[in-house]
């Protein structure tokens, strides 16, 4: 089980401060505020593959630093796999991306992935005026650089992009992200709201979203991934589900990272 698809589950557990109608009728699902992340707020979530415990991860606004001369948000993201997974299969992946603290755009993006015996750790800055992304391995040392398209984000500037779009299910977004060196065309499909009850934790109003990323006019095809949003001002993802060639697996937002504000239709 690749740690990407750890990494994959982790992104979506991503803060933000977002304003919604309290009615979240389909017709009055309207855009968000300008979700500026909140320093130190941290997401934790556990995770399932065929429905077996293997891990944990989080995503956290760790500071504001500096640069190349601008403020920016410094946001951590980390998967690892449990103990027993982690005896035969372990995984600890970790992201660092830098948001533009004004506009929330990339500025850059590092990935460390230790998974089995795979080693990789690279960083990418942007650079939005030249529209090139420069990538520089720390492994090997290879430098490339990467065209850019006029709109794009990373993995984790997607997320904060897709909280500030009004939504109405039935109808998708989309969106250019840029990921392993390449520029993905993303397309996110807005579902219908339905309830969603989770142990221990109660039931709540959802907006399920689907994304649907493709290369080079290919839809990849390896696997489905479904987040699912708490339709309230939070939209807060409970629970992701993802379909994948080693087997399906799941994330569920751990309930100390769930505020007491978010609307619960009941408590068991």
């Amino acid at each position: 089980m690749p740690g990407a698809v750890v990494i994959l589950l982790s992104l979506w557990l991503s803060p933000a401060a977002a304003v919604w109608p309290e009615d979240s009728s389909p017709a009055s699902i309207a855009a968000a505020a300008h979700p500026n992340p909140l320093v130190g707020e941290r997401l934790g979530f556990h995770g399932r593959w065929i429905g077996i415990p293997v891990g944990s991860g989080w995503i956290e606004v760790k500071e504001i630093v500096t640069i190349e001369g601008r403020p920016a948000y410094h946001i951590e993201v980390q998967g690892h796999t449990n103990e027993v997974l982690s005896t035969f299969y372990p995984i600890h992946d970790t992201i660092h991306s830098y948001l533009d603290v004004d506009t929330l755009k990339p500025v850059r993006f590092e990935k460390d992935q230790r998974e089995g015996r795979y080693r990789a750790h690279e960083i990418v800055t942007f650079d939005h005026q030249r529209a090139i992304a420069t990538y520089r391995s720390l492994v090997n040392n290879a430098v490339k650089e990467i065209a850019l398209p006029e709109t794009f984000e990373d993995l984790i500037s997607a997320l904060y992009w897709f909280r500030r779009q009004p939504l109405q299910p039935g109808r998708s977004l989309s969106l250019n992200i840029y990921t392993d060196e390449k520029i993905f065309h993303t397309e996110i499909e807005v579902l219908p709201i339905i309830p969603l009850e989770l142990l221990k934790r109660g039931t709540f109003s959802c907006v399920v979203v689907e994304p649907k990323a493709s290369f080079k006019g290919l839809l990849v095809k390896r696997g489905r991934l479904w987040a699912y949003l708490t339709a309230d001002e939070h939209r807060l993802p409970l629970l992701v589900k993802a379909t994948t060639p080693w087997g399906p697996m799941s994330a569920v937002l751990d309930e100390a990272s769930i505020p007491p504000t978010v609307q619960r239709k009941n408590t068991p």
